[in-house]
């Protein structure tokens, strides 16, 4: 038995239902994020949602947020620089051998195009401090009319006249004239934009079924698209007029309290800003059915269907790439953050860091006089901050100066609340992960290059299950982008690929890229680098595998341009070829042609690099 696509009432109420559940995620997120913003628990708790003012701590409250520098640091340690995608072929023989090195250059040709690595960059930043974050990847393909000119037309004309003459001569008929003249358009069409296109999500858009445990299986998916109604009119795939499009001012999703906040803002602009149609939003929502790969763009309280059609594009999967922090559980689709765990912590910590401050401004001394005794003279001098002042007590006779005027001692702050405000910082960065030389502590300037890269290789294994979500989240947008332009890379398309020699400009289209890859991406090369690590690296590189490549016949170029970028330098500066100079032949030697650039086993040789093995010599070069 068939299964049907789902009807417009019941993706309405598949919806409904699924925002009802979201609404205590949701609410946590926000406390989530107000708690990275501020450090304030309680304040966080007591946000309103949309009420940025809320967001700001208040000023005589005392607040260390170590959230904050914490978990940028995650952030940066996991997602820090572009990944390198490796199209492996696992269908298509050897013609996906053939095409594999095309495939590679188009993926990171419309991986760096898309600004796809910024796009991912928000998404972890979602999933680091929420738990789950959200891109969508697809295809993109805008045109529009242009009109010809008389000439333009008159050309198009004649070019039309002469092929139906060549074709009339050729066929031994009349020649057709007068239609050609009324074929000759107009207008002509011309393509502004057609790629693939990768944009963030945020997880407050996106739902799911409720037993969904991975979003490639989900059996229907749902975004929500808050725009302009001027923008949703204009639109000319969308079938609905200005007085059926119902707005955001109406009663809808009133369990989403981001969406009710967002309504009120706009009353009140409205009301300030007079009748506006440009502050007037509407809710659509792109519902996504994989069961039967139809999709749909609806609004919930509206009987009208905006657009309905099949999924335009031919592969399996939805448009969304899931960025997933921790799980309690293999069979939960909404992870959790980090945040969350050291909540508690940072509550903590501002009740040690309160009790300090309130006690360094309790500091200074205090003095008991004898009301008898006090007058502005004597309050003056107790009270002032200058030295040597004088001031005059009257005293009765005989007594002494020391029980009219007595100073008290205050108690000083036990050491224990330093000791305790110390070992919750330490615990905060132990529950994320952070080591003393990440958060830029005591002894992290003296620590040696070795050091620092037993540091650093520790933090990564603490930091590997994020690393590897974020390149798993990686290679699948860069497996969605391969099998769209594989689709729709119809038209030849220059597209920029580089390789070991150089970049160079190609006309691709999809029988370029034919086969079946499988996607996936270097180990570590999205994460940070430690700059110690980073330069030891460097010197490693120069130091034994550059004479190694050489050694063994290889270019060491490539390697060599590495060294010097992990080094800090610019190869693109540093290595500029010398003129080439005449050199006196040894005796008995025969002479170099005339002309000849020397090869770089001869290049590493003049630096004082090692001579060529044997079976080498007399070659003129090494093999590349």
């Amino acid at each position: 038995m068939n299964i049907d696509p789902y009807e417009l009432h019941q993706a309405q109420d598949l919806v409904k239902d699924a925002v009802q559940r979201a609404d205590r995620r949701h609410s946590r997120w926000r406390v989530l994020e107000a708690l990275y913003r501020t450090g304030n628990l309680q304040q966080a708790q007591e946000i309103t949602a949309g009420k940025l003012s809320e967001y700001l701590p208040t000023l005589n409250e005392h607040v260390a947020n170590m959230i904050l520098p914490h978990i940028n640091i995650i952030q940066e340690s996991v997602i820090a620089r572009d990944p390198k995608l490796i199209a492996e072929p696992i269908g298509g023989g050897e013609i996906a051998e053939m095409t594999r090195a095309t495939s590679e250059g188009v993926l990171s040709y419309y991986w760096k195009r898309a600004a796809a690595t910024e796009h991912l960059r928000d998404a972890t930043m979602d999933a680091v401090r929420l738990g789950c974050g959200f891109v969508k990847t697809a295809w993109t393909h805008l045109e529009s009319e242009r009109e010809l000119s008389d000439e333009e037309r008159d050309e198009r004309l004649q070019d039309a006249i002469a092929g139906e003459l060549e074709a009339a001569s050729r066929e031994f008929r009349m020649a057709e004239i007068e239609p050609l003249e009324k074929s000759v358009p107009y207008t002509e069409s011309l393509v502004i934009r057609s790629e693939p296109f990768v944009e963030y999500v945020s997880p407050y858009d996106l739902f799911v079924p409720i037993n969904t445990r991975r979003i490639k299986d989900a059996r229907w998916v749902a975004q929500r698209l808050t725009l302009p109604v001027d923008e949703i009119l204009a639109n000319p795939e969308y079938d609905i007029s200005e007085e059926e499009l119902v707005r955001d001012t109406a009663t809808i999703n009133e369990a989403d309290m981001f969406q009710a906040e967002w309504r009120r803002q706009t009353e009140d602009s409205r009301g300030v800003y007079g009748s506006s149609y440009a502050l007037d939003t509407a809710t659509i929502w792109e519902f996504y059915d994989m069961r039967t790969r139809k999709m749909m763009v609806f609004q919930l309280d509206n009987d009208k269907i905006l657009w309905q059609d099949d999924i335009p594009w031919s592969h399996r999967y939805p448009p969304f790439v899931h960025v997933r922090n921790y799980t309690a559980t293999g069979s939960d689709f909404w992870g959790f953050g980090d945040i969350e765990n050291v909540a508690a912590l940072q509550d903590m910590m501002n009740e040690f860091f309160h009790e300090q401050m309130e006690n360094a401004r309790r500091s200074g001394q205090k003095y008991l006089v004898r009301s008898s005794a006090v007058s502005d003279e004597l309050r003056t001098a107790l009270e002032t901050d200058e030295g040597d002042v004088v001031a005059a007590v009257n005293l009765p006779t005989g007594e002494p100066l020391s029980d009219v005027i007595v100073p008290v001692f205050r108690a000083a702050l036990s050491n224990d609340i330093y000791a305790a405000k110390a070992e919750v910082e330490d615990k905060i960065r132990q529950v994320l992960g952070i080591n003393d030389f990440q958060a830029g502590g005591l002894g992290a300037d003296r620590m040696s290059a070795t050091a620092a890269a037993v540091v650093d290789g520790v933090a990564t294994l603490r930091a590997q299950s994020k690393i590897a979500s974020v390149e798993a989240a990686a290679a699948d947008i860069g497996n969605l982008i391969l099998l769209l332009c594989q689709e729709y890379l119809d038209e030849p398309t220059a597209v920029r690929i580089s390789g070991v020699q150089g970049a160079a400009w190609s006309d691709v289209t999809k029988e370029d890229i034919w086969g079946e890859f499988l996607v996936s991406v270097e180990g570590g090369s999205t994460r940070a680098i430690n700059p110690a690590t980073r330069e030891q690296q460097g010197l490693r590189t120069l130091g034994d595998v550059v004479p190694a490549l050489v050694q063994l016949g290889y270019d060491p170029e490539p390697a060599l341009r590495m060294a010097l970028r992990d080094l800090g330098y610019d190869p693109e500066l540093i290595l500029v070829r010398a003129p080439q100079q005449p050199m006196e032949a040894p005796p008995g030697a025969v002479p170099p042609e005339q002309g000849g650039v020397p090869t770089a086993g001869e290049q590493m040789m003049a630096m004082g690099g090692p001579s060529l093995p044997a079976e080498m010599q007399g070659r003129g070069g090494l093999a590349v």
